[in-house]
């Protein structure tokens, strides 16, 4: 029969320390990472190699030894990275020798090369994985103006930068610097939309170059509060990448607009003729919108879309001198005035004359008499009726006579002897009666 009591207490204590040794080593064992042996090779590959600000993108390293075959599963690497972060920077293999972790891009512009490690394997210089961030990014900026063209008293344009990525993509939230050569703009620093485009707006009164840069002139991080406005954060310079755009504004020309009075002064109450003279200029210009005219007397006229020359007649019911105001738009907005001034002159009325060409020399019961009557109105002012009393109650009517005709009367009355007073009444077209008469003697 054996007892533990026969064991010697030297024997006894190490049986009884041997357990635990074992139980460390085997501890000792586990924290020791697996790692690549010498001569494996690591591949990168990343699922996207452009990303926005605080976009994220997957990263598979495999492992494969000299032999061609991938590690034991659990194989460990560490990744590392230029920009951004990894997660988690540490990662096992699977059976396929495939490790996997996410790279986080951050808030900075600029180039993230990322490499990973394991014992004596590395990946190579030229197999490190790129991945452009941010405004590091851009591989192009389109820049267009809406309106191209502003009027020549000046206005505003709104400028739009399309930024796209390498790849032809657009790129959202990385900033826009604006400049102009000439005028203001609202903004100078602008945050891309999720269409990858920013705006702002030019005001300028002379032709003007804008330029939108995205990189080296833009600034690195994005302001926090994001959108369409001026920076919120000092501009720096970027680790890479860089491009611009440009548009140019024009000033459109104003059309010319040249006002021809009547040559002599019109009567009131008789239409007056004015030439209009509408020109588009031949650079810049747009077509022509509207015409109106003041005509200085409490009326105006609205002569639409004129071009060349247009002879436009106004009455003046009064006279005295009037100031004619020509005010021409184009489609541009621009505003063209022109004054003339026009003196109009009380009209003078119908000019007659009446002479007798034949007057009996004896008295007799029919004494016929011929008239001949000469009508002159002045220019501008027709006859509307013309009416001749002969003295004796008789009247006859001449019409609307204007120059000279004949006409012969017949005084019937035995007691028709002596003077007799002959009358033209002429009615004119501004309502006027002018008379006119002669003398003449019966025997």
């Amino acid at each position: 029969m054996f007892s533990v009591f026969m064991i010697p207490r030297g024997r006894l204590a190490a049986l009884t320390l041997l357990p635990a040794l074992f139980l460390l080593a085997d501890a000792a064992c586990q924290r020791v990472p697996l790692l690549a042996p010498s001569g494996s090779v690591i591949t990168l590959t990343s699922a996207a190699t452009v990303l926005p600000f605080n976009g994220s993108a997957q990263i598979s390293a495999q492992v494969i030894e000299a032999a061609g075959t991938p590690p034991h599963s659990g194989t460990h690497l560490t990744f590392t990275t230029t920009l951004g972060t990894i997660q988690p920077s540490d990662a096992e293999t699977d059976s396929s020798g495939i490790a996997k972790v996410t790279f986080l891009a951050g808030a900075q512009s600029g180039t993230a090369t990322i490499t990973a490690i394991s014992g004596g394997a590395s990946v190579s210089a030229t197999g490190a994985v790129k991945i452009l961030v941010g405004a590091a990014a851009v591989g192009r900026v389109n820049v267009n103006a809406n309106p191209a063209t502003v009027p020549a008293i000046g206005g505003s344009t709104t400028i739009s930068a399309s930024v796209l990525d390498v790849n032809g993509n657009q790129l959202a939230t990385v900033p826009v610097s604006f400049v102009t050569t000439a005028g203001t703009l609202s903004a100078s620093q602008v945050i891309t939309d999720s269409n990858g485009v920013a705006q702002t707006t030019l005001t300028t009164a002379t032709t003007a170059t804008v330029t939108a840069s995205v990189g080296a002139q833009g600034s690195t991080t994005p302001p926090a509060t994001g959108g369409g406005g001026t920076g919120g954060t000092t501009p720096t310079t970027p680790t890479s990448g860089q491009a611009s755009g440009q548009v140019t504004v024009n000033i459109s020309a104003a059309p010319g607009l040249v006002i021809t009075p009547p040559t002599t002064p019109p009567n009131a109450g008789v239409p007056a003729s004015f030439t209009f003279a509408v020109t588009v200029a031949g650079t810049n210009g747009s077509a022509i919108r509207d015409l109106s005219v003041d005509w200085g007397d409490m009326t105006t006229q609205d002569l639409g879309a004129v071009t060349g020359n247009a002879v436009v007649s106004h009455v003046y019911a009064v006279a005295g001198t009037y100031t004619v105001i020509a005010t021409l738009q184009d489609a541009f907005g621009n505003t063209v005035t022109q004054r003339t001034a026009v003196t109009v002159i009380a009209a003078t009325s119908p000019t007659i004359i009446i002479t007798a060409t034949s007057i009996p020399t004896t008295h007799s019961a029919a004494m016929p008499v011929t008239f001949q009557v000469q009508v002159t109105p002045p220019t501008g002012i027709g006859v509307q009726s013309v009416t001749m009393a002969f003295g004796d109650g008789q009247t006859s009517s001449l019409g609307g006579l204007t120059g000279t005709t004949t006409i012969t009367h017949t005084y019937n009355d035995p007691m028709a002897a002596g003077p007799k007073v002959v009358t033209v009444s002429v009615l004119d077209t501004l309502g006027r009666t002018t008379q006119g008469q002669t003398t003449i003697t019966l025997p």
